[in-house]
């Protein structure tokens, strides 16, 4: 057993190009020579853009529906929350344009086609760059999900790496119309990495969530039929027939036998009797079912793992182990959405989030910021005792001196009350009167004291009697 020696070969330009096996041979098992079958083994590139199998399967089977729609719909079902006075009118003009939906069907294509937009229609010219300052109440009109099938770029930048459309185009063109939309009107909405060689080859787009784990799935699927398959020849029926081979191979007799025992299978059928001569005997195959539920739950684990789903959600089923409930595999589903969440998602809702909200209070305030709820949601027991520790941290902070109205206006944006904006504006008054009024009535205090001498520049200390 010997380190093997790396080797040279010339490359398609000419050039050395050294290549290496596993770096350890022997030659008595044939490990890393060529009688060690994993030398035959590499990974290839598999078809790209094959988008009418993405879509049949998309709209054909049901777990390749789950499997683009699940994460999305887990990852923005609560939704998110903004931290600011204004919260409410934010939330509305959310729900005015449906921005969860339409982030909802954005990410879902990306996902299914690698890659999708969003398109903001304001009241500014769409061939022109979008000029922030000049957003106001109401300056968004509508948010149009695009896939990448029906757009494509104009004008590529590939030399101005400081320009935030670096390596994209800086216009974007709808088939079958002939607006050009500036790259600043354009909300990209992401799909699977892809190494930047291959995306370029790609068109700049992400891959297909559904191309990575096309294959498992087809296992899953061909597995499953052709268990069902197997299941409709459970029994297979035989019968003996003395001289049947001499008989066939004479000739004359092959339509007068088949004959015969269609109208043997028809009367077992119809009558459940089966008439045979003497000298025939008749038999029942059973076909054998053992392992076939093992194999299609190893799939099954298997699909789950390239779908990046637990079997928990996307089979329904429960986790094997004692005291399993699943909780395990949940948190780890969480997790990982939620770093989607702080990743992707989050910079796509950050740049229209500089439109929406604008659009919503007439500025961007400068402690913008929002929060994703939680993923999981708490039964009965455990949101009474969340809100009882709320309530009693609120009544804490009061105590410690925090504006009540501050409070009201947490409760107001985390949704939990819903209190009114002119009763938080009237508390908020009421305070700021309050501080104005102890500080009329507060009395300036001297710094170096109250000694009539320190006032007329004296010593302050009293005379020695005569």
């Amino acid at each position: 057993m010997k380190a093997q020696k790396p080797r040279y070969k010339l490359d398609s330009s000419g050039g050395l190009s050294m290549v290496t096996r596993d770096g350890l041979v022997n030659l008595y098992t044939g490990l890393g020579t060529g009688r060690d079958s994993r030398t035959g083994a590499s990974f290839q590139f598999g078809t790209y853009q094959d988008f009418v199998q993405y879509e049949a399967a998309y709209a054909e089977n049901w777990i390749a529906r789950d499997i683009i729609d699940i994460p999305v719909d887990d990852a923005t079902r609560e939704w998110r929350e903004f931290q600011h006075s204004k919260a409410d009118q934010i939330m509305a003009e959310e729900k005015r344009l449906g921005v969860q939906q339409r982030f909802q069907e954005g990410m879902k294509w990306g996902r299914l086609y690698g890659g999708a937009v969003m398109v903001l229609i304001t009241d500014q010219n769409l061939e022109q760059p979008l000029n922030l300052k000049r957003i106001k109440k109401g300056s968004l009109k509508a948010i149009r999900v695009i896939d990448r099938m029906y757009i494509s770029g104009q004008d590529w930048n590939y030399t101005d790496i400081l320009a935030e459309n670096y390596m994209l185009p800086s216009y974007y063109l709808l088939y079958g119309g002939a607006q050009r939309i500036h790259y600043s009107h354009i909300v990209r909405m992401p799909g699977a990495m892809l190494p930047m060689r291959l995306r370029q080859l790609n068109g700049m787009w992400d891959d297909s969530e559904m191309r990575r784990c096309l294959e498992d799935l087809k296992d899953v699927v061909e597995s499953k039929g052709g268990i069902a398959k197997l299941i409709q020849t459970a029994n297979v029926d035989t019968v003996t027939v003395e001289g049947l081979k001499s008989a066939l191979a004479a000739g004359d007799t092959e339509k007068a036998t088949i004959d015969r025992f269609k109208i043997f299978n028809l009367m077992k059928s119809a009558h459940s009797l089966a008439l045979l001569d003497s000298k025939e005997v008749f038999d029942r195959k059973g076909v054998s079912f053992s392992g076939l539920g093992d194999i299609l739950n190893v799939l099954m684990t298997w699909i789950s793992g390239a779908a990046h789903i637990p079997m928990t959600r996307l089979w329904g089923i429960q986790a094997k182990g004692l005291g399993n409930g699943g909780e395990g595999d949940m948190n780890n589903y969480y997790n990982g959405l939620r770093g989607k969440q702080e990743g992707p998602y989050r910079q796509v809702l950050e740049k229209l989030d500089q439109v929406l909200i604008r659009s919503a209070i007439g500025e961007f305030p400068d402690d913008y910021e929002f929060q994703w709820k939680p993923l999981d949601q708490p039964d009965g027991l455990e949101l009474a005792q969340t809100r009882n520790t709320n309530a009693q941290a609120d009544d804490l902070r009061i105590q410690q001196g925090v504006p009540a109205y501050l409070v009201m206006q947490k409760l107001n944006a985390s949704g939990e009350f819903d209190v009114p904006e002119k009763l938080i504006k009237q508390m908020e008054t009421a305070h700021n009167a309050q501080v104005a009024g102890e500080a009329a009535d507060r009395e300036p205090v001297s710094i170096t004291g109250s000694d009539p001498a320190d006032e007329k520049g004296g010593s302050g200390v009293p005379p020695k009697p005569a």
